[in-house]
């Protein structure tokens, strides 16, 4: 069973590049941040620039290791002539694409009609939005954050009143989002294809496809 710590940087020179400091959390209720508020094209937009922004990666041989993953014939492959090895991304991509998923979901009307997670069918909504908040409660306890909330007495409350803004020691993502650009694998979609040797999983026991049935 994986202990070390190290075990979830999959490369040398990411681990390098990663760089810390301290931010203070705005936890406030009524905190003006570009990234909540009523749907508009502006907050899309400032979603979309931290959704998307990061770019495919190559996992080598020695990184797969590292992941205690095996080279499965399954796994999607870059051709020898595109430099090979396998391709990967950045996994906190995926909880901020969870978590952008959520936020929609709490102004269903505004993008049931644009949403592609709202548009695979109902079944697999509810699938996509069960894997998310479940992704991002393991994360959460994985990340146990051991900082101490205060309480302060606060006009019109008759309870304490916590102060979630609190200052936290981060990785800059900014760095990260620039190894990601230099370490990125730049190939149109449709060199990303079937080698002909590849065995297609079976759907692990438990796991629901992401489609309607038939």
């Amino acid at each position: 069973m994986p202990t070390s710590r190290a075990l979830t940087p999959v490369a040398a020179s990411l681990i390098e590049s990663v760089e810390y400091h301290d931010i203070k959390f705005n936890g406030s209720l009524f905190n003006p941040s570009v990234y909540m508020g009523k749907p508009s094209p502006e907050l899309d937009g400032a979603w979309n620039a931290i959704v998307q922004r990061s770019k495919p990666t190559r996992i080598t041989s020695e990184m797969l290791k590292k992941l205690h993953k095996e080279e499965r014939p399954s796994l999607i492959r870059f051709m020898d002539v595109d430099g090979g090895g396998y391709l990967g991304s950045l996994e906190f991509t995926h909880q901020l694409h969870c978590l952008n998923v959520l936020r929609k979901h709490t102004y269903y009307d505004y993008y049931k009609d644009t949403e592609p997670a709202i548009l695979e069918g109902p079944r697999a909504y509810r699938n996509h939005l069960d894997h998310c908040v479940d992704m991002l409660r393991q994360h959460v306890l994985c990340n146990a954050d051991v900082g101490l909330v205060t309480y302060d007495w606060v006009k019109g409350y008759d309870t304490p009143y916590p102060d979630f803004s609190n200052w936290h020691r981060c990785r800059n993502v900014e760095k990260i989002w620039e190894w990601n650009e230099e370490n990125s694998v730049h190939l149109p979609r449709e060199r990303l294809t079937r080698f002909g040797d590849e065995v297609d999983l079976e759907h692990p026991d438990g796991w629901k496809p992401l489609v309607e049935d038939v």
